[in-house]
């Protein structure tokens, strides 16, 4: 069986993957705020 779907395009309001999670920290460690984090991340 095949997949339909793509996966990779994450929706609105779902989880955050690890990657994700690890760079939110660096960022927020090196003094970003959070709408800068955001914009980092392009969401």
């Amino acid at each position: 069986m095949m997949q339909e779907q793509n996966t990779t395009v994450r929706k609105k309001g779902q989880h955050l993957t690890s990657f994700e999670r690890g760079r939110i920290a660096t960022l927020h460690s090196q003094g970003y705020s959070n709408r800068a984090i955001a914009r980092a991340l392009n969401v």
